[in-house]
Protein backbone atom coordinates (compact mmCIF):
# COMPACT_ATOMS: atom_id res chain seq x y z
CA UNK A 1 0.00 0.00 0.00
CA UNK A 2 3.00 2.01 -0.44
CA UNK A 3 1.91 3.22 -4.00
CA UNK A 4 -1.26 4.37 -2.48
CA UNK A 5 0.31 6.80 0.48
CA UNK A 6 2.13 8.09 -2.14
CA UNK A 7 -0.64 8.83 -4.23
CA UNK A 8 -2.73 10.21 -1.83
CA UNK A 9 0.20 12.65 -0.85
CA UNK A 10 0.26 13.83 -4.12
CA UNK A 11 -3.40 14.03 -4.26
CA UNK A 12 -3.44 15.99 -0.60
CA UNK A 13 -0.72 18.59 -2.38
CA UNK A 14 -2.87 19.37 -4.97
CA UNK A 15 -6.18 19.85 -3.15
CA UNK A 16 -5.74 23.49 -1.33
CA UNK A 17 -8.72 25.81 -2.46
CA UNK A 18 -11.51 24.74 -4.18
CA UNK A 19 -10.21 23.96 -7.57
CA UNK A 20 -10.06 20.33 -7.10
CA UNK A 21 -13.71 19.86 -5.93
CA UNK A 22 -14.71 21.74 -8.24
CA UNK A 23 -12.99 19.96 -10.94
CA UNK A 24 -14.44 16.91 -9.55
CA UNK A 25 -17.91 18.05 -9.70
CA UNK A 26 -17.31 18.98 -13.05
CA UNK A 27 -15.88 16.01 -14.08
CA UNK A 28 -18.64 14.21 -12.29
CA UNK A 29 -16.33 12.27 -9.53
CA UNK A 30 -17.49 14.40 -6.93
CA UNK A 31 -18.56 11.29 -5.12
CA UNK A 32 -15.29 9.55 -5.89
CA UNK A 33 -13.49 12.00 -4.63
CA UNK A 34 -15.84 12.02 -1.35
CA UNK A 35 -15.09 8.64 -0.74
CA UNK A 36 -11.06 9.08 -1.03
CA UNK A 37 -11.59 12.26 1.51
CA UNK A 38 -13.19 9.95 3.95
CA UNK A 39 -10.92 6.59 3.76
CA UNK A 40 -7.87 9.21 4.24
CA UNK A 41 -9.83 10.52 7.21
CA UNK A 42 -9.84 6.94 8.58
CA UNK A 43 -6.42 5.88 7.87
CA UNK A 44 -7.67 3.39 5.39
CA UNK A 45 -4.99 2.66 2.95
CA UNK A 46 -6.53 -0.37 0.40
CA UNK A 47 -7.38 -1.51 -2.72
CA UNK A 48 -11.03 0.07 -2.29
CA UNK A 49 -8.87 3.48 -1.73
CA UNK A 50 -6.58 2.71 -4.90
CA UNK A 51 -9.60 2.08 -7.05
CA UNK A 52 -10.94 4.97 -6.30
CA UNK A 53 -7.70 7.41 -6.97
CA UNK A 54 -8.13 5.29 -10.40
CA UNK A 55 -11.49 6.30 -11.14
CA UNK A 56 -10.58 9.78 -9.85
CA UNK A 57 -7.48 9.90 -12.34
CA UNK A 58 -8.69 8.35 -15.42
CA UNK A 59 -11.59 11.38 -15.17
CA UNK A 60 -9.01 13.88 -14.88
CA UNK A 61 -7.53 12.65 -17.72
CA UNK A 62 -10.73 12.63 -20.13
CA UNK A 63 -10.37 15.74 -19.48
CA UNK A 64 -6.78 16.51 -20.24
CA UNK A 65 -5.35 16.71 -16.76
CA UNK A 66 -3.19 13.44 -16.47
CA UNK A 67 -1.59 12.43 -13.65
CA UNK A 68 -3.64 13.87 -11.17
CA UNK A 69 -1.89 11.47 -8.16
CA UNK A 70 0.24 9.34 -10.29
CA UNK A 71 2.67 11.86 -11.46
CA UNK A 72 3.62 12.50 -15.03
CA UNK A 73 3.22 9.76 -17.44
CA UNK A 74 5.51 8.97 -20.51
CA UNK A 75 4.44 7.93 -23.59
CA UNK A 76 6.07 5.37 -26.32
CA UNK A 77 4.66 4.52 -29.81
CA UNK A 78 3.51 0.95 -30.33
CA UNK A 79 5.66 -0.86 -32.41
CA UNK A 80 3.27 -2.92 -33.65
CA UNK A 81 0.47 -0.65 -34.41
CA UNK A 82 1.60 1.44 -36.92
CA UNK A 83 -0.42 4.61 -35.30
CA UNK A 84 -0.66 7.78 -32.94
CA UNK A 85 -2.76 8.04 -29.86
CA UNK A 86 -5.51 10.18 -30.38
CA UNK A 87 -8.14 12.33 -28.75
CA UNK A 88 -11.09 13.43 -29.91
CA UNK A 89 -12.52 17.29 -29.85
CA UNK A 90 -15.32 19.47 -31.11
CA UNK A 91 -13.33 22.12 -32.80
CA UNK A 92 -13.99 26.02 -34.28
CA UNK A 93 -16.33 25.36 -37.90
CA UNK A 94 -14.41 28.17 -39.38
CA UNK A 95 -12.79 27.86 -42.78
CA UNK A 96 -9.50 29.65 -41.07
CA UNK A 97 -10.05 27.74 -37.61
CA UNK A 98 -9.33 29.49 -33.84
CA UNK A 99 -7.44 27.12 -31.86
CA UNK A 100 -10.57 26.35 -29.65
CA UNK A 101 -11.02 22.41 -29.17
CA UNK A 102 -13.30 20.93 -27.02
CA UNK A 103 -13.08 17.02 -25.47
CA UNK A 104 -16.50 15.64 -27.40
CA UNK A 105 -17.07 13.81 -24.15
CA UNK A 106 -17.23 17.17 -22.32
CA UNK A 107 -21.23 18.18 -22.42
CA UNK A 108 -23.30 18.93 -25.78
CA UNK A 109 -21.65 20.13 -29.14
CA UNK A 110 -20.69 23.94 -29.05
CA UNK A 111 -21.34 26.53 -31.29
CA UNK A 112 -19.58 29.34 -32.42
CA UNK A 113 -19.99 32.13 -30.44
CA UNK A 114 -19.45 34.89 -32.94
CA UNK A 115 -21.24 32.72 -36.21
CA UNK A 116 -23.33 30.50 -34.49
CA UNK A 117 -22.28 27.33 -36.30
CA UNK A 118 -22.03 24.10 -34.63
CA UNK A 119 -18.37 23.00 -34.07
CA UNK A 120 -16.95 20.10 -36.11
CA UNK A 121 -15.28 16.80 -35.15
CA UNK A 122 -11.77 16.04 -35.45
CA UNK A 123 -9.24 13.30 -33.70
CA UNK A 124 -6.27 15.25 -32.77
CA UNK A 125 -2.82 13.32 -32.61
CA UNK A 126 -0.78 12.92 -29.29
Amino acid sequence: MELVAERVGRLCRQAAGEQLREYAERFGVAEVLGRIADAVGRGRLDQRLAEDLDRLDDAFARHGIDGLTLGARGFEPWLGGGGHPTVVAWSCPSPQPCPRAVPADDGDRPVCGLTGAPFGQRRIAL
